[in-house]
């Protein structure tokens, strides 16, 4: 895709109606509380808008970078502070009936990068009642983003490639995609084993399904969805089947070209699994950090938790930006760390995902990914 340096003109209240009427179905009377950054704020107020238009109740919460920023790095702001949620929060969440957060990384993560892995800890235990409250069954959510050219820097990308890619990756037919997914989810459904390769030949990876539920994120949330999976939650842009599988059931050995931290790459990562826990063996560059990331991630850190394989045809390349690349047709994905919401039992501050490129999946024996194509009947 040659985007020439030129950026595409977002129209935000075109993608907060869509968003809203399309993907969330929004009711008249729907209370809908929206979290943002600060640089974000044109988007929360089109998404604000367009609640209004629909009659719902929106609320918008939103912080600043440069404000957490000096609270991880003041020495006066107390380590055991930064893990206290707020109950203010805590409380617009639970009487909400729809939960939209705008952002899943900081605007400018090289800003963050040398901060105390021990503060990062900490801020994450703050978020896990929070989490607790989205993920409880009784909200829909939408996580989404909107990128930065210091997020584009910090991956070492052409921003207006990225940006170019995220915006039209959001505005993608849903409909064929949903489709497609329908049909991926009802055949995990019938399977019990499947295994990973990948087309270099350094992924080679077993796991076992075991009646896990298999959750369709592919832009779209039914009315019926809680009767029938439970699921509730979409990330946009969308395209993934995703599960939590048997946490000690994953054995073998994974590669992952490309994965980021805070800004900070990791190149050439080769990871081996022992009953479904990951051990670092070799990487081109941050081995160190992914190894550190693991350890202070807390929990059940250490332990993969979800699995996933994208849907998305409009995202044609892998960029480091996770929200685009774990949905990239192709591509296969797993988590390390939390899965409660998925079913699983892993218990962690810490949810990262690693995408496996080109990636070759059997189920049950039966090929049904290669090549960047399903062979589903």
């Amino acid at each position: 895709m040659d985007d020439s340096g030129l950026l595409e003109e977002v129209n935000y209240q075109q993608v907060a109606g869509r968003l809203l009427r399309e993907c969330l179905r929004v009711q008249p009377h729907e209370r809908v509380t929206i979290l943002g950054r600060s640089d974000s704020l044109d988007f929360c107020e089109a998404l604000e808008l367009e609640c209004r238009r629909l009659e719902a109740l929106p609320f918008i919460v939103v912080g600043s970078d440069a404000a957490l920023w000096s609270a991880l790095a003041d020495p006066l702001v107390l380590t055991e502070t930064l893990t206290r949620p707020s109950p203010q929060l805590m409380a617009a969440l639970t009487e909400s009936d729809l939960v939209i957060t705008t952002f899943f990384e900081r605007a400018d993560p090289h800003r963050f990068a040398a901060l105390s892995p021990v503060r990062w800890r900490a801020l994450r235990r703050s978020e896990e009642e929070p989490s607790a409250i989205i993920y409880d069954g009784n909200r829909r959510w939408l996580g989404t983003e909107v990128p930065t050219p210091q997020q584009a820097a910090a991956l070492g990308c052409d921003w207006p490639s990225l940006h170019n890619l995220f915006w039209r990756a959001m505005l993608a037919d849903y409909v064929p995609i949903d489709r497609q997914g329908q049909r991926l989810r009802e055949r995990l459904e019938r399977g019990t084993s499947l295994h990973l390769t990948d087309k270099v030949g350094l992924t080679d990876l077993y796991l076992e399904i075991g009646g896990r539920p298999i959750e369709c994120d592919a832009g779209i949330i039914r009315p019926e969805e809680k009767l029938t999976t439970g699921q509730l939650y979409l990330n946009m842009p969308s395209g993934e089947v995703c599960f939590a599988p048997l946490e000690q059931s994953v054995q073998g050995r994974a590669y992952i070209r490309q994965a980021f931290w805070q800004g900070q790459p990791i190149r050439d990562l080769e990871l081996e699994f022992k009953d479904g826990h990951v051990y670092a063996l070799h990487a081109q560059q941050g081995l160190a950090l992914f190894r550190d990331t693991v350890e202070n991630g807390g929990g059940d850190a250490a332990f993969v938790g979800e699995f996933g394989i994208g849907l998305n045809p409009a995202v044609d390349r892998v960029t480091g930006f996770l929200l685009l690349d774990e949905k990239m047709l192709g591509t296969a994905h797993f988590a390390l760390g939390e899965n409660r919401a998925l079913g699983g039992v892993n218990n962690s501050a810490l949810h990262w995902d690693l995408v496996v490129q080109q990636a070759i999946i059997t189920l049950d024996g039966d090929l049904i990914l290669k090549d960047g194509k399903f062979l589903i009947p």
